[in-house]
């Protein structure tokens, strides 16, 4: 072999220890490392992913739940009216014995209603004899009275309605009452 061949072909016996090859063992080792880093970074973007994921998971079970209470909201609020006229119809004080199978039917319709809306956590409040609450009833008019301890609801004129969502109350409207104070 000659010289220039030798040059050509270096076998690594003639290299310096800057030009020799790296060792299979420190290759290897390299290549481990860049995968451990891989593996790392995968495993990273698999958790943010993960997170985000579950995110959104949440945030459209409460966007569901946000419109359906809103449908069931404006669904309910348009019956409101038609179901006070059953109210009015059903406690008519004087009753013939010709009106009452037909007070007794709107009675039946008028329980038959209050039970679809319990079903759609939908509920009726009639406040006749609680303490006021001015978050979910609507004073119109008031009277003072020793007999009175505090604000109390003497009588309703109109049944307020809310949504019952777990231990959350959604009002669908106020109760509309007269309500009893103390004298000042």
């Amino acid at each position: 072999m000659s010289q220039e061949e030798a040059v050509a072909t270096p076998t690594g016996d003639n290299l310096d220890d800057s030009q020799k090859p790296e060792s299979v063992e420190e290759t290897l080792r390299k290549e481990l490392d860049i995968a451990r880093k891989e593996i790392e970074s995968l495993k990273d973007s698999w958790t943010r992913e993960r997170a985000e994921f579950q995110n959104y998971k949440r945030r459209s079970a409460q966007e569901f739940s946000n419109i359906k209470r809103e449908a069931v909201k404006s669904l309910v609020t348009e019956f409101l009216n038609p179901i006070d006229n059953l109210d009015r119809v059903a406690s008519g004080v004087n009753v013939t014995e010709e009106l009452k199978p037909f007070v007794d039917g709107v009675t039946m319709i008028q329980k038959e209603f209050y039970s679809v809306l319990e079903r759609s956590n939908v509920f009726r409040q009639y406040p006749q004899g609680e303490a006021f609450d001015p978050t979910s009833m609507e004073a119109l008019s008031s009277e003072e009275g020793d007999q009175y301890k505090e604000e109390t609801v003497i009588e309703v004129y109109q049944a307020g309605f809310y949504i019952k969502e777990n231990e959350d109350k959604f009002s669908l409207r106020p109760a509309r009452v007269r309500i009893g104070k103390p004298k000042a």
